[in-house]
């Protein structure tokens, strides 16, 4: 059995996900089924992770999962994507070191360790912070906005947490932004974020999120003969962009697609 370990990078901004994804090769030469044993007072599961904080100290798991048995033909592969952050607590600020642990359930199957990777888990910038209430609940929140460096690049983030347990309830990136122009965020009527940000010199992007920590969706805008595109509050708490042109990546993509097919068209010879 061959197993290997990756992350989707290498730096991460706190509370947000760490996404692992392991991968089984079966070398048996026979076909195998992989599952969970032992008791239910002292599970085994099948997949494991070892996790070292910067200070060398292993990590216990915060809950048990119990991962779905895989049945995996010889000489062929499977790959599993866990959220670390579910299971172990790795939100602290520092690197961390991670194998994968394998075991199989037959009687000298064996354990097998995949490679091992490292992450780190980093701050970042708050620009942006608003308390609000949960409507028809008595719940509160906390929207936060970040601006995240690393590898040259610069994403914006949105944090939700509840102030009064302290606990977050979700971290996630909105994208890449220049941030020569300022983000822009505010709260609509309904109390859900709204962030406008610059993703290219000429291109914006607006997006939302709910009181939970949601994406809602998003749009895009162009700088138009109104000016640069900014977000307004109307009378009735609805949130709009104005002084921007709407703009869809997707189709301009699709406009791209179609000139790059009629170019790799043969060229047309005429024969009398």
């Amino acid at each position: 059995m061959q197993v290997t370990l990756e992350v989707t990078k290498p730096q991460y901004v706190a509370h947000e996900s760490v996404l692992a994804t392991v991968t089984l090769t079966n070398r048996a030469g026979r076909e195998l089924l992989i599952h969970s044993g032992g008791t239910a007072r002292n599970p085994i599961t099948w997949l494991d992770f070892a996790i070292r904080d910067s200070r060398g100290v292993r990590l216990s798991p915060a809950r048990t999962i119990n991962f779905d048995p895989v049945r995996l033909p010889a000489g062929q592969s499977v790959a599993r994507t866990v959220d670390l952050t579910t299971i172990y607590r790795v939100a602290e600020l520092g690197t961390y070191w991670c194998y994968a642990v394998v075991r199989l359930p037959a009687a000298g199957g064996g354990t097998f360790r995949s490679n091992k990777v490292n992450f780190n888990v980093t701050q970042a910038r708050v620009v942006y912070r608003q308390r609000i209430g949960v409507p028809n609940t008595r719940n509160v929140r906390e929207f936060s906005v970040l601006v995240f460096n690393a590898s040259r690049k610069t994403s914006l983030y949105v944090r939700v947490t509840d102030p009064r347990s302290g606990r977050t309830l979700t971290t996630y990136p909105l994208g890449e932004a220049l941030t020569f122009h300022k983000p822009q965020a505010t709260v609509d009527g309904r109390n859900n974020l709204h962030v406008l940000y610059l993703t290219s010199p000429q291109t914006f992007s607006h997006a939302w999120v709910d009181p939970n920590g949601s994406l809602g969706g998003r749009n895009h805008f162009r700088r138009g003969p109104t000016g640069t595109p900014r977000l307004e509050t109307r009378s009735d708490g609805s949130v709009l962009v104005v002084g921007g042109v709407p703009y869809d990546p997707a189709r301009r993509e699709r406009a791209h697609a179609r000139v790059r097919r009629l170019s790799e068209r043969p060229d047309i010879i005429y024969r009398r």
